[in-house]
């Protein structure tokens, strides 16, 4: 006999086919099956037939099922005390097969026998017929049948991971994106498909497979990927150098953990090519051969330009996907947003926006825009890149994107001729001409344009020939196979003409949009009026739920249809965007809507609850301010870790720049003042500050013409946060000197102003403040502050007063370790650290630092970390094991050239003090020289004191060492800061005559 579970119930007897018909004989025989050559009791039999409504005679009747199936299947039912039990043997019941053959087939991918672990499963596989038990009316059964499909999903993805090994990812494509279809949320199969992508090169799409998975967790679960997830999607961020397809098919795909699947990890941000691109041939084979002409020492650089909706950018892409292959270490697209209701991009933020497209941590891109342009440059020295810089305002914002001595090919779109660009390849576009575009619309709809030429030619008349408005009309007629050309002919001449002031030779393509835009429902309409309303027309599902008031998942299936009409463009999965003309189409539509208002209100709810809800994980303290966000809308996102949190503001922030800016435009001043307010702590570490000193500006305004003073205070507070972190510390103060006595934010802007002194050198004004705004803080239980005794500590310890410095630091350590602050704790360490080094007591000091080291993390910051071991390896200097403390230092001044400047001049310094006790005089010159010229920039006296005294050591001019020295002492004088004992003994020991 034969038992079949793996989809149907069947039965085979000496190969002829049993059928049993009685619904309880079935779902008896299927419950022993499930539970073959063991007893299954008679309370859940009596359950799995007849649930909570089970007669008293339900035990005779399950007799009587007994004795049919006995009759049919002669020595299977054995009767036990307890119940009944099937035996059965292990061949004859295909779920005992299926087990065997997994199992097998996992022990031979253990033993490395990889084609015969294929096998094993693709056998086991081949046992199902469909749904278990498919048929089988039983809640208990289908209960046991669910257990069986997960073991069967199991099995799939354990093949997939074989074949994987084997080198079958385009094979397997296919497949893995059906079934990531019908299984939105099983992480596995998703981490599987983006690894066979990435393969085979579509690092694009195996990025937009990660952020469904991470939309549909959300949406359907509240969940965020797991960290095997965002490990490999990270991994597909990052550069690496291209992978040949031999070593491809080479990589291990470990059994069960898609994270550690070696993906190819070549940025890819390229935007699809359009699949019936059609015309411009002459152009497009000129572009190409001036793209292959790149040589090892000099990248070429090509600029298309020409009108809005002319094709610039359809082109780029189209010549860059021609070309690709060329250029294996990746291809990168960005919008320069020069025609866009979002800021431009300024050029120091795109090669930001660059730099974190090849991975590199935001927090690890220099702040200095020179310093940034320098980092890019370097990045692409030695790869061959294609970069696309779409929608270009000037060759001012394109010139310090373009590589130095590289092998790399960029790509330039504008409305505007670039003729600053020196040395690149320049093309104007025009409109298409009669044949392309009759081409072109050809393409789309194929032999109806060639059976009524005229009527083609009035079509392409009546658009203009502009490619983008030929698009949509097209498109209609595609997706209307019961019109004629002559039919879309005529509908273009009795559609309105256009309002949006864009024409050729008198015609506009507002009649196509007009078109497209009146086969729509109402509801479908109403979408696309109010996708009008957003500033970038580029935007995600949720923003769209907002707008409209409605859910995600109806919102979701109305974006489709417009993408479906070509109204809307998808270029990432769950993420929309409207083209610049269809924009300023469905803006003019939504500005006559009686829903304008309330739905931009409810835009700029979402993006300001959002942004609180994403930047409250970022902010150490416990007093948000202000940020009084009003009910929370039921699309608004949730954020569960700092992975998430930072991938949705990087991939928002120029939004949400834009929406600030929209909000202020229309005196929307409570949004303009809260959504700059809850954008504060993602600008300032990120450095930032152009933008962050713009928006508190508009910010101020605002809340002064509201008249809250508490709005005022806050925004004071924060715009003088921005000037600091940017270097002017005078406007810093200024600022704040106008809150101080504030009833609110008075202790805070004493205790910010007091770190603004510091930094400048004046301990005694800042100790003074410290102490004020820490008396008043503490009078409030509801606020914690830990950068006070953080700075408390660094001002004593600068002035000498060292036992209350390290009182202050224990103290700090002490609160966060009881808070559950990691970045406090580890912060009062570290002034511990810093001061048991400068004292001598460097077996303290490592101690501490080794401490810190071993605790950092995400909440801690990169900044706090770098530093520890710089003066980490100052004491390993100190004790005699330099190797070890030089690599220390050299390694912490690297990456604070990536953070903010004033981690780059403390470890500088303190790797010039290494390398002097090291001997490595010259080196430790050069390394002093450049952190005092980045002290003096930023006006960080105290660094620059410290400069002043290495480079006074490292002369052996006694004149010039001279002269360094007392520039040290007259700074440590002015600020009145320890250490002066030191410079000045040295003074001496170069004044007094030898032998003295």
């Amino acid at each position: 006999m034969r038992y079949r579970l793996l989809g149907p119930l069947e039965v085979d007897v000496a190969g002829r086919r049993l059928e049993i018909f009685a619904a309880r004989d079935r779902i008896l025989l299927a419950m022993l099956l499930l539970h073959p050559n063991r007893v299954v009791t008679l309370p859940r039999l009596v359950d799995a037939v007849w649930g909570d409504a089970a007669p008293v005679t339900a035990r005779a009747q399950l007799h009587t099922c007994v004795s049919r199936l006995r009759r049919q299947l002669p020595g299977t039912i054995h009767t036990d005390t307890a119940g009944y039990r099937a035996v059965v043997a292990d061949d004859d019941l295909d779920t005992l097969v299926f087990a065997q053959l997994v199992a097998d087939g996992r022990a031979a991918l253990n033993a490395g026998e990889l084609n015969t672990a294929r096998k094993h499963l693709r056998d086991a596989l081949e046992l199902w017929r469909g749904p278990a038990l498919a048929g089988v009316a039983s809640p208990g059964v289908q209960a046991a049948a669910v257990t069986l499909e997960e073991r069967y999903n199991a099995a799939v993805e354990d093949c997939i991971d074989v074949e994987l090994q084997l080198g079958l990812q385009a094979e397997l494509i296919s497949q893995l994106t059906g079934l990531t279809e019908q299984h939105p949320l099983r992480e596995r199969l998703h981490g599987q498909l983006m690894t066979a992508l990435a393969r085979v090169g579509r690092t694009a799409d195996a990025i937009s497979v990660y952020l469904r998975l991470a939309e549909a967790l959300d949406e359907q679960l509240g969940l965020v990927p797991s960290a095997a997830s965002q490990e490999l999607y990270r991994g597909l961020l990052q550069p690496q150098p291209a992978v040949s397809p031999a070593e491809r098919s080479a990589h291990a795909v470990p059994l069960g953990h898609p994270a550690r699947v070696v993906p190819v990890p070549t940025p890819w941000t390229l935007p699809r090519d359009i699949a019936d691109f059609s015309g411009r041939d002459a152009l497009v084979a000129r572009l190409v051969a001036a793209a292959r002409a790149v040589r090892d020492d000099l990248p070429v650089v090509l600029t298309i330009d020409g009108m809005a909706g002319v094709g610039k950018t359809s082109l780029a892409v189209h010549v860059a996907h021609l070309v690709a292959d060329r250029y294996p270490d990746g291809r990168l697209f960005v919008d320069l947003r020069a025609h866009s209701e979002r800021p431009p991009h300024a050029p120091h933020d795109a090669v930001g926006l660059l730099l974190r497209h090849l991975g590199i941590d935001p927090e690890r891109i220099p702040a200095d825009p020179d310093e940034r342009v320098a980092r890019w440059r370097s990045e692409l020295a030695h790869r061959r890149m294609l970069v696309v810089l779409d929608n270009a305002a000037d060759p001012a914002q394109v010139t310090p994107l373009l590589p130095g001595a590289s092998a790399s090919l960029v790509i330039v779109t504008s409305r505007r001729r670039l003729g600053g660009l020196d040395g690149a390849h320049s093309v104007s576009l025009d409109v298409l001409d009669d044949t392309d575009a009759a081409r072109f619309v050809a393409t789309v709809v194929g032999a109806r344009a060639a059976a009524d030429p005229h009527a083609t030619a009035e079509v392409v008349r009546l658009c203009g020939g502009l490619p983008l408005a030929l698009r949509l009309a097209a498109a209609r007629l595609a997706h209307r196979p019961s019109w004629s050309v002559a039919d879309l002919a005529e509908r273009l001449r009795q559609a309105n003409p256009a309002p949006i002031d864009l024409t050729v030779d008198g015609r506009s393509p507002h009649a196509a949009f007009e078109l497209s835009y009146r086969q729509l429902d109402e509801p479908a309409r109403r979408m696309f009026r109010l996708a009008g309303l957003h500033p970038s027309g580029e935007f995600a599902v949720r923003v769209a739920a907002a707008l409209a008031d409605l859910p995600v998942r109806d919102t979701d299936e109305l974006l489709g249809r417009l993408v479906d009409t070509h109204l809307l463009i998808e270029p990432v999965a769950g993420r929309f965007r409207l083209h610049d003309m269809l924009r300023e189409y469905a803006a003019g539509l939504a500005g006559e809507d009686p829903e304008r208002d309330a739905a931009t209100g409810r835009m700029l709810d979402f993006y300001l609850q959002s942004t609180a809800a994403a930047t409250r994980r970022w902010e150490q303290n416990r007093h948000r301010g202000a940020i009084d966000t009003g009910e929370v809308l039921p699309s608004v996102p949730r954020f569960t870790d700092m992975a998430g949190t930072r991938r949705w503001l990087d991939l928002e922030i120029g939004n949400l720049v834009g929406v600030t800016l929209l909000a202020d435009r229309l005196g929307r001043h409570r949004h303009t003042c809260l959504l700059t307010r809850a954008l504060w702590t993602y600008l300032f570490r990120n450095s930032m500050n152009d933008v962050s000193i713009d928006l508190h500006r508009r910010a101020l305004a605002a809340a002064e013409a509201i008249g809250d003073d508490n709005l005022v205070a806050m925004t004071h507070n924060y715009l003088a946060s921005a000037y600091a972190r940017a270097g002017h510390q005078d406007a810093a103060a200024g600022h704040l000197n106008r809150i101080v006595e504030h009833p609110v934010w008075g202790p805070r802007a004493q205790s910010n102003l007091a770190a603004v002194y510091q930094f400048s050198g004046r301990l005694a004004e800042a100790l003074e403040l410290l102490e004020r705004s820490m008396a008043a803080i503490y009078a409030d239980e509801a606020v914690i502050f830990g950068v006070q005794w953080t700075c408390l500590s660094t001002v004593l310890w600068q002035l000498g007063r060292t036992e209350e410095a390290i009182a202050a630091a224990r103290h700090t350590h002490a609160a966060g370790r009881a808070s559950g602050s990691a970045r406090l704790a580890v912060n009062g360490a570290l002034e511990l650290g810093i001061i048991r080094q400068r004292l001598g007591q460097h077996r303290q000091a490592v101690l501490l630092l080794r401490w810190i080291l071993g605790h950092s993390g995400p909440e801690v910051g990169p900044s706090v970390e770098c530093e520890a071991r710089s003066i980490l390896g100052l004491s390993l200097t100190a004790l005699g094991r330099t190797a070890e403390g030089l690599e220390l230092l050299h390694a912490a001044q690297r990456d604070a050239e990536h953070l903010d400047p004033h981690t780059a001049c403390l470890t500088g310094n303190n790797l010039g003090a290494g390398l002097f006790t090291a001997g490595r005089v010259e080196e430790a010159k050069l390394v002093h020289a450049r952190a005092l010229e980045r002290a003096m920039r930023i006006g960080y006296r105290y660094e620059q004191a410290r400069a002043y005294y290495g480079l006074g050591l490292c002369s052996t001019d006694p004149r010039l060492s001279r002269q360094r020295l007392q520039a040290a002492l007259e700074l440590y004088d002015a600020m009145g800061v320890t250490g002066r004992d030191v410079v000045a003994a040295r003074l001496r020991a170069i004044d007094e005559p030898p032998g003295k």
